[in-house]
């Protein structure tokens, strides 16, 4: 497996991850000290940090590990046009991604109702944005030294007290 190879597939694993909430697995793809910030656009302008910076594998893990998603919902991340630049044991990957929300219809106690729809349930999109990330190669797999997610749309969190 090459480089580039490796380095798309680490942003793969950590796509999973995000989607299965899985903080171990989120956690590992990181260098201990590893940073993911997050970033928003308004109006077209530059992008804005949103101060949600964490640190580290324990608080990565601690942050998805922590976050709640409602039954039956489900994040399906997808990345495309993947620019890879590796100098030695570092590189860059910028990536554009986009996020679909599933919401999954109860399962009726007697079957779905003849004629019912193959899926039942709702996607909706609810992110896109790219990502702009820089990695190290150490003990032989490409880690996130800094994994930035550049939100295209305003995103709206509760203000720190």
């Amino acid at each position: 497996m090459n480089d580039r190879y490796e380095i798309i597939e680490a942003l793969a694993r950590y796509a999973r991850a995000i989607e299965e909430r899985d903080g171990e697995a989120l956690a590992a793809l990181f260098a201990p000290e590893g940073e993911f910030q997050v970033f928003s656009r308004y109006a077209g302008e530059e992008y804005v940090a949103l101060d949600a910076d964490v640190v580290g594998q324990d608080a990565l893990h601690a942050m998805l590990t922590n976050s709640a998603m409602p039954p039956g919902r489900g994040m399906h991340y997808l990345t495309t046009d993947h620019i890879v630049d590796i100098t030695g044991d570092e590189a860059r990957m910028q990536a554009q991604f986009v996020v679909l929300a599933s919401t999954a219809n109860p399962r009726p106690e007697n079957g779905w109702a003849p004629g019912a729809e193959l899926m039942q349930g709702k996607l909706t999109l609810t992110m896109i944005g790219n990502y702009d990330s820089q990695l190290r190669r150490i003990g032989g797999s490409w880690v996130f030294t800094r994994h930035q997610v550049k939100h295209s749309l305003p995103m709206a969190l509760p203000l720190k007290s």
